[in-house]
């Protein structure tokens, strides 16, 4: 096994005996025992798999080692796909499907319109399924939330976890937090139930009705407010949620007018490659911005994908990518 196989399985036995710990306490403390039963005897099973090191990340069936780019998609993996049976792997397909099925209903609505504010995105998962995290939630008070961010790792245990980010905001949403309060919330949840050493950028912002705007950037890509032809960087103020947690937050307050324009992305725009292993860039993106900055929403983001399609020059997308532009238009 490799040096950082042998790390991995060790620091992941911590966090599931971590994880058996919080289990147990709950079932001796609340009637959800039936429940959380099977949970626990999945999360025993598979701390008992961890220790035995020299079985972890090797193939059940061939006893080859299973890769770490699939162990880091699955820690517990137990089988490498050349040893799974035509009728596992169809199966294995059909819950991909599923899965994206089940993540793309979680997306919010295209081209939405809500109280002075035009929103436009993309979505593009890179295989079956994403890391990237993309909500819009717009209150009864009037607000508009939204959120972009970027699961570490890919696959199916990003996908997860985004799921995980997504139900959490959903669920924080309307307590009458701040930004940087609500991040602060949600940072504590996803790190106590998050396996390390898996975490996500993010940026949350809250779209008043008067044209302010509160945002919070945990580490992420800076956004750009584009205005009167300028295009300004909306810096991190935190480090990515699941890292520490109790680390706190602060959160930027930009005032627009009607006509300026929020940008967000992942690295599946700024870091995508040409044949030449170039990268597409942050001076490449400000150039095509600064080229179409008055753009209605969904038209900016089409022209930035297709300025970032033609530098690709054709290869295909190997990381997760999602675009959102924000428009003040005004009541």
């Amino acid at each position: 096994m490799s040096a950082v196989i042998q790390a991995r399985a060790t620091d992941l036995r911590t966090e599931l005996i971590s994880w058996r710990e919080r289990l147990e306490t709950t079932v001796n403390t609340s009637n959800g025992e039936a429940q959380l039963g099977s949970l626990l005897r999945e999360v025993q099973a598979a701390i008992d798999s961890l220790s035995k090191p020299e079985s972890y990340g090797v193939c059940q069936v061939c006893h080859d080692l299973i890769g770490q780019a699939a162990m880091t998609a699955d820690p517990l993996a137990r089988f490498c796909l050349g040893c799974l049976t035509p009728q596992q792997l169809e199966e294995l397909e059909r819950d991909l499907d599923r899965a994206w099925l089940i993540q793309g209903e979680s997306l919010p609505k295209q081209n939405l319109k809500f109280n002075g504010w035009e929103v436009a995105y993309h979505y593009q998962p890179a295989g079956l399924v994403s890391g990237d995290y993309c909500d819009l939630i717009a209150t009864e008070t009037g607000d508009l939330y939204f959120m972009i961010g970027d699961v570490s790792g890919k696959g199916i245990a990003a996908s997860l976890l985004m799921n995980r980010l997504h139900a959490i905001f959903r669920s924080l949403i309307g307590t009458g937090l701040s930004v940087s309060e609500l991040v602060e919330r949600a940072n504590g949840v996803f790190a106590e139930t998050t396996i390390r050493p898996y975490y996500a950028t993010l940026v949350c912002g809250k779209a008043e009705r008067n044209g302010d705007i509160e945002i919070c950037n945990a580490g992420h890509l800076a956004p750009l407010h584009l205005h009167d032809g300028k295009i300004t960087p909306i810096p991190a103020t935190g480090l990515p949620l699941g890292m520490f947690c109790g680390e706190r937050y602060e959160s930027t307050r930009v005032s627009t007018s009607k006509g300026d324009r929020l940008l967000l992305y992942t690295d599946g725009l700024s870091e995508a490659r040409n044949r030449n292993d170039v990268e597409y860039g942050k001076d490449r993106l400000q150039l095509i911005l600064n080229q179409f900055h008055d753009s209605p929403t969904a038209l900016l983001v089409k022209q930035v994908l297709d300025d970032a399609h033609l530098f690709a020059e054709g290869r295909p997308v190997t990381d997760d990518l999602t675009v959102m532009a924000i428009e003040m238009v005004g009541h």
